[in-house]
C-alpha cells in the first residue's frame, strides 16, 4: 500500500489543530454556558434550601431524579446535606460546564481526540463494574474526580458541536426559499 507521508503529516496536523469560534458561535456557547451553570447551581442550591426549609429544594432534588440515583450515601456532602445528584453525576456536569466555560471564553475548540474519551469512560466503567460485582466502590470524593474529566471531554464535544452548527448556518438566519424541482422542465 503506497501511503503519501506529506498527506500523513497533513491529516495529522489537522487533528492537533484548533479552530476559532465566530462570535455568534461564541454568543451561542456563552448562552449553553450559563444554562449549565444553572443546572449545576441547583445541585448545590436543593440541600441547602432543604435545610432552610424550603419547599423548592425538593422540588429541585426531585427535578435531578430522572438524572441520577440520588443514594444520599454516594453523593458528596458539604454540611448542609447531601447534593441533589450523586458524586459521579457531579462530577459529569461540572466538568461538562468547565469544557463549555472554557470554550466560551477563550473562543478557541478544541476537538479532543477520541482515545482521550476512551480512557475517560472506562475509568468510570471499571469503577461502575466494580459496584456490581460487589467490590467495594470508591469512595465520593474519588468518584468525583474519574468522572470530572469525562465531563470536561463531554463539554468539549458539544462546545464543537454548537460551533459547527452556529457556523454552518443551522443557528442563524433561514437560508432563502429555493425553488423546488420541476422534473417537467
Amino acid at each position: 500500500m503506497d501511503v503519501d507521508p506529506c498527506t500523513l503529516a497533513d491529516m495529522a496536523n489537522q487533528r492537533l489543530t484548533a479552530a476559532r469560534a465566530s462570535r455568534t458561535a461564541r454568543r451561542w456557547l456563552w448562552l449553553t454556558a450559563a444554562f449549565a451553570a444553572v443546572f449545576c447551581a441547583g445541585i448545590l442550591l436543593a440541600p441547602f434550601l432543604q435545610a432552610d426549609g424550603c419547599q423548592f429544594g425538593s422540588l429541585l432534588r426531585l427535578a435531578y431524579g430522572p438524572a441520577c440515583h440520588q443514594q444520599a450515601d454516594r453523593c458528596l456532602d458539604f454540611g448542609f446535606g447531601s447534593l441533589a445528584v450523586c458524586a459521579r453525576c457531579t462530577g459529569l456536569y461540572a466538568g461538562g460546564l468547565i469544557g463549555l466555560l472554557w470554550a466560551a471564553a477563550t473562543g478557541v475548540i478544541v476537538r479532543p481526540r477520541p482515545r482521550w474519551l476512551l480512557v475517560a469512560i472506562v475509568a468510570n466503567v471499571i469503577d461502575v463494574a466494580a459496584g456490581i460485582v460487589g467490590l467495594s466502590g470508591l469512595p465520593n470524593w474519588p468518584r468525583f474526580a474519574i468522572a470530572l474529566p469525562l465531563g470536561v471531554l463531554c463539554g468539549l464535544y458539544l462546545a464543537a458541536g454548537i460551533v459547527d452548527t452556529v457556523d454552518r448556518g443551522r443557528l442563524g438566519p433561514a437560508p432563502p426559499a429555493e425553488t423546488p424541482y420541476d422534473p417537467v422542465q
